[in-house]
């Protein structure tokens, strides 16, 4: 279960594009040693021929990805291939604390992050947000309640 959150220039109401393509590429690189938005390998020709004409579709569609992990933390960082890119979304995953490299992010670019699920700017300076806090507490609990629910758990 990740916490779904989108990098956005502006406000949660208020939003501008993050740049032209290559620099939202370069700002995130800088930001983030390691993490470069880039194409994503296509599956084979063979592989596209036997998908649904929709999921083919879906593949071949531009795209940018990076990732980003360490230690007991990972960020999936995708958006569109656009000569302008208006958002990047991201997937984080773990325990690791992912509001130092968010901070990192936001704090060279003045750009902001917000929380998909509460709909809320996140405080990326805050090592105590209630938002990356809310999604921990609701995620364990959720884990807690499927492990208790498991028959194979008894």
């Amino acid at each position: 279960m990740p916490w779904e959150i989108t990098i956005i220039n502006g406000t949660r109401d208020s939003r501008k594009p993050l740049g032209l393509r290559d620099d939202v590429i370069a700002a995130l690189a800088e930001a983030v040693p390691g993490v470069e938005l880039q194409r994503p390998p296509m599956p084979p020709d063979e592989m596209l021929a036997m998908m649904p004409p929709a999921v083919r579709d879906a593949m071949a569609r531009p795209k940018l990805e990076a990732g980003f992990e360490h230690d007991d933390l990972s960020i999936q960082f995708y958006t569109s291939d656009t000569p302008e890119i208006d958002w990047i979304n991201a997937e984080v995953r773990g325990n690791g604390d992912p509001l130092p490299v968010l901070q990192f992010i936001c704090s060279n670019t003045r750009w902001s992050v917000i929380d998909v699920g509460e709909n809320v700017i996140v405080d990326v300076a805050n090592a105590n947000s209630e938002s990356w806090d809310s999604f921990r507490q609701w995620r364990d609990k959720a884990i807690r309640q499927l492990a208790a629910d498991d028959p194979k758990e008894r």
